[in-house]
């Protein structure tokens, strides 16, 4: 009896309980957000993820105490800005692979709808010091190029996902997606995903630089 009132109630607590994972992607930019020097809202700094019914792991924060300095350092290195805080419309992918060269590549689209690229590859390693910028490519996107890059991004839905998921490893790659524009601003990652809308995103992006990466993961 006690084994079948048990497993009545973990069932209960599951089916009642939000799915495992991560929230919603749009994080609220509060006025002290735009007045600090962090790379990332408050908001995401304090959203938990829910990993399981119960136990030791079924909590962890979805941006812990070492990563706004890690994605942050990556970031500055490759003289970015925090995106939450710019103007317009903007996306940026941040390609954090832990043994090889960082990239971070930024769209920007302005009030006549062109987007303009920033693409930087960085001399170090993604899961250690950043280095310094070792290429940058910046240019205007083709029409078909912007036509292409909207498909990818509705098809996908890949600033639809959820924040992050529970997937974790001691090495690997960051697979982190930022957006900001009239519609808020959204943070995606994922820890190197074999398939899925973030992957997909990322490697079309990684594609409109013209670099070609033998290590992709």
């Amino acid at each position: 009896m006690n084994r079948i009132l048990l497993s009545v109630i973990a069932v209960a607590m599951i089916g009642c309980a939000p799915p495992f994972g991560g929230p919603d992607p749009v994080f609220p930019i509060s006025a002290r957000d735009r007045e600090g020097a962090a790379w990332f809202p408050q908001a995401l700094q304090e959203t938990i993820l829910r990993c399981g019914p119960f136990g030791p792991g079924a909590r962890r924060e979805l941006m812990d105490e070492h990563k706004p300095a890690w994605y942050g350092g990556h970031l500055a290195a490759a003289g970015e800005a925090p995106l939450f805080r710019s103007n317009g419309r903007s996306l940026r992918f941040a390609w954090l692979r832990t043994f090889d060269a960082p990239v971070v590549i930024r769209l920007d689209t302005g009030a006549d709808g062109a987007v303009t690229m920033a693409a930087t590859e960085l001399s170090g390693h993604g899961g250690y010091e950043p280095g310094t910028i070792a290429r940058r490519i910046e240019r205007r996107l083709s029409t078909g190029e912007v036509a292409a890059l909207k498909r990818v991004v509705e098809q996908t839905g890949v600033l639809k996902q959820t924040a992050a998921t529970c997937d974790t490893g001691l090495d690997g790659a960051q697979w982190v997606v930022e957006s900001n524009g009239p519609d808020g601003y959204r943070f995606v990652e994922r820890q190197w995903p074999e398939s899925g809308p973030v992957r997909v995103f990322g490697l079309h992006l990684v594609g409109l630089t013209g670099w070609a990466y033998d290590s992709v993961y």
